[in-house]
């Protein structure tokens, strides 16, 4: 873009300490002012984006979706914490989890047309342990977007951008593992893998799992595991032990 690195101005638009970090970090990058965004409602945001040009655009955890032309008009930058192409859309962390990933990662990549399909600025990856919960996973992964941050915006400086070789798959908010429900015939490993996944805390609004038992469906509220037993805390203070036979084969 002919205006890359002399933008007229610089946003930033997302919720929560990593957008606050990048902002100061993008601020003393390119020694001057960054704006901060807040999202109110997708036509105020509609009719604020569609008024600015020739500027730099930083999306960090934000769920608004840039329209053609202000993509055509600016250039726009967008933290997504997976190692795209794998795990477009939302809650790349849960999937990531219960697709069972040995690694996953964050990347910085520009915004095109496509969700998620930009062109990759920079990208780190991250070990998933056999333990790790997707709470646990987002809070690695912010840490790691705001202090690679810095790296992103040397690409974009050099014009460092690559491709995506694929388009990988795309999740929606409304898509969980299994839609939500926790399955007792599987393997105790498929089990743990599910509710580690489904263990987000209060981020991204995500619903706690759930159970269907003796006809009636249950929130489970808090799970342990361990050699031989799960325990499930469910909604309506209900407590479901499952033991382990010693004897059998599985």
């Amino acid at each position: 873009e002919s205006f890359i690195m002399n933008f007229k101005k610089i946003y930033i638009i997302g919720s929560g300490r990593v957008a606050k970090k990048c902002q100061k970090i993008a601020e003393n990058f390119f020694k001057k002012e960054v704006i901060s965004i807040k999202y109110t409602h997708k036509n105020d945001m509609n009719i604020f984006f569609d008024s600015i040009t020739k500027s730099l655009i930083i999306s960090v955890n934000n769920i608004y979706i840039f329209k053609k032309q202000h993509i055509a008009k600016n250039i726009i930058i967008n933290y997504h914490n997976s190692l795209l192409p794998k795990y477009r859309g939302i809650n790349a962390h849960i999937w990531a989890i219960w697709h069972n990933e040995p690694f996953t990662g964050i990347t910085w990549h520009l915004i095109d047309n496509g969700i998620d399909t930009g062109d990759i600025l920079f990208q780190k990856k991250i070990k998933i342990e056999s333990n790790l919960t997707s709470l646990q996973l987002l809070k690695m992964q912010h840490l790691l977007a705001s202090e690679t941050f810095k790296i992103c915006l040397e690409n974009l400086k050099n014009c460092r951008a690559i491709p995506q070789k694929s388009t990988g798959s795309c999740y929606k908010r409304s898509e969980l593992p299994n839609k939500g429900y926790l399955n007792l015939f599987w393997d105790r490993e498929k089990i743990f893998r599910f509710l580690r996944a489904m263990d987000c805390g209060s981020f991204n609004g995500v619903k706690k799992p759930r159970l269907k038992i003796l006809g009636e469906d249950k929130e489970i509220l808090l799970y342990q595991i361990n050699k031989f037993d799960l325990i499930l805390n469910l909604s309506d203070n209900t407590t479901l032990k499952i033991t382990k036979d010693e004897n059998a084969n599985c």
